[in-house]
């Protein structure tokens, strides 16, 4: 592209979670097919940068957010270093928090068309509540991040976000041996599975036939899969210090992947894979699904209290964690085999 032609930049912010960040992928890139004149200066967590590269039209600017750009003085700073560096119109704000409000005020203070996004507190909180629930689907999280770019004068299609097309061949496909993956933490403990049952449902598929990859963070995380990997016959070893951008390469060729609703279950649909997905006190009707993902997938006992939480960070209000318990293994392992079927 002849850089003659860009007409505006557009600076998008979105900092956090990691789930949060993967599903501005597919919405910046489908901005960027809609806009071909435009650029994106996307402003975020540095750690998080691998997920954006290879984006034509898109510079990634890394915030140090424990560093040199913490609290209001770092945000402050990150507002005059972008200001002095980078020459933009608009600002989009995918986040909508106390640090990107003070950073959108002060873009607006010098001149730059703002917008934000609306996260739909009073909906998410009438379908979490206690009482008297309004049980229906929300907007996807990707509908509500395509809107504020069409707050800033650039409407587009949401309905066919571009994701990473699917690596496997047909060949592939029906190759005997299966690549599953699976994702047994989560960054609420509310919504992890059991993980005594969640060793039943990797049991049933260690045999020849399948190669299994874990996914998980460091330390405790870390350290319990290595025991896991011990204890099975047919988990593949990973690097022990594998970044995000090794992860995703290692989930392109997967057939499959379980997770609970956390970050890996966005970082498999970024990468067009099937997830299998287990849900507790968090429901799908809250708007962070997988994007692209069968709603079928998703593996959940029906309750008059759930969802109870937004983000699965709260306390059960039965005290008994049903919602999770009452999952069986069984009931994972069929829809993974159903999957698998297809």
């Amino acid at each position: 592209m002849n850089n003659a032609a860009v007409t505006e930049k557009i600076l998008v912010i979105r900092f956090s979670a990691l789930g949060d960040v993967a599903m501005t992928v597919p919405v910046i890139k489908s901005f960027l097919i809609h806009y071909p004149h435009k650029e994106i200066l996307m402003l975020g967590d540095k750690k998080l940068a691998d997920l954006f590269v290879g984006i034509e039209r898109l510079e990634f600017i890394g915030a140090s957010l424990t560093g040199e750009h913490e609290g209001i003085i770092g945000m402050i700073r990150l507002f005059n270093s972008i200001r002095k560096k980078y020459i933009f119109n608009s600002v989009a704000d995918l986040h909508g928090v106390l640090r990107t409000h003070l950073l959108r005020f002060l873009f607006t203070m010098v001149g730059k068309h703002t917008a934000v996004i609306d996260k739909g507190r009073f909906e998410k909180f009438a379908l979490t509540r206690r009482e008297t629930k309004i049980f229906r689907p929300l907007p996807h999280t990707t509908e509500r991040y395509s809107d504020v770019f069409a707050k800033l004068g650039f409407p587009f299609d949401n309905s066919d976000l571009v994701i990473h097309p699917n690596q496997k061949s047909k060949s592939d496909a029906l190759n005997a041996i299966k690549k599953i993956g699976f994702a047994p933490f989560a960054k609420h403990g509310p919504k992890m599975y059991p993980l005594d049952s969640f060793k039943e449902i990797i049991q049933h598929f260690d045999s020849a036939g399948n190669q299994l990859y874990l996914f998980g963070g460091r330390g405790a995380e870390g350290r319990m899969m290595n025991v896991w990997r011990k204890q099975f016959n047919y988990i593949v070893s990973q690097e022990a210090h594998a970044g995000l951008k090794e992860e995703l390469e290692i989930m392109k060729g997967l057939d499959l992947m379980v997770t609970m609703d956390s970050a890996n279950m966005h970082l498999a649909s970024l990468v067009n894979v099937p997830v299998v997905s287990i849900w507790g006190p968090t429901h799908p009707y809250t708007g962070f699904y997988g994007y692209n993902q069968d709603p079928t997938n998703a593996v959940q006992v029906n309750m008059s209290c759930r969802p109870c939480s937004v983000f699965g960070n709260k306390a059960c209000w039965r005290g008994d964690h049903a919602c999770m318990k009452q999952i069986t293994p069984q009931m994972v392992i069929e829809k993974m085999e159903t999957v698998l079927r297809r």
